[in-house]
């Protein structure tokens, strides 16, 4: 079972339930052919989930997702490539804000000047922006 609740994402297995908030989501979506509904979480982490009868769930996933976005900035490090910072609300009662900084394809956080690049970009925004 799958729950889409205006915080977060909720499924049970033989496990019991697990929750991820919809901020921590950093991208992720629906595969029609595989009934698949998976994300990546900010981090690194990945999960999916499959669903024998979507609904309207990949429609909720996608809009909860955006909902949570207060400021989200490209800096360019070489062309099209760069970081992206994103200020990430949470939708439950607190609506703290998170942080978070991701790279476009083509980069790793290796490469020269990326670092560098999202630390001054997540530094500036910080400062220009006060989020609560």
């Amino acid at each position: 079972m799958v729950i889409g609740s205006p915080a977060a994402l909720s499924w049970g297995g033989a496990e019991g339930w697990t929750h991820v908030g919809w901020h921590e989501i950093e991208r992720g979506g629906w595969n029609a052919e595989t009934a698949t509904l998976s994300w990546m979480l900010h981090g690194g982490r990945r999960g999916a989930v499959t669903l024998d009868q979507p609904g309207r769930l990949p429609e909720l996933f996608r809009e909860r997702i955006a909902a949570t976005i207060a400021l989200e900035r490209f800096v360019s490090v070489a062309g099209d490539r760069g970081v992206i910072v994103t200020a990430r609300r949470d939708l439950a009662a607190d609506g703290a804000i998170s942080w978070h900084s991701s790279l476009t394809r083509g980069l790793t956080w290796h490469s020269e000047g990326v670092q560098a690049a999202a630390d001054r970009a997540m530094a500036e925004l910080r400062s220009e922006y006060d989020l609560r």
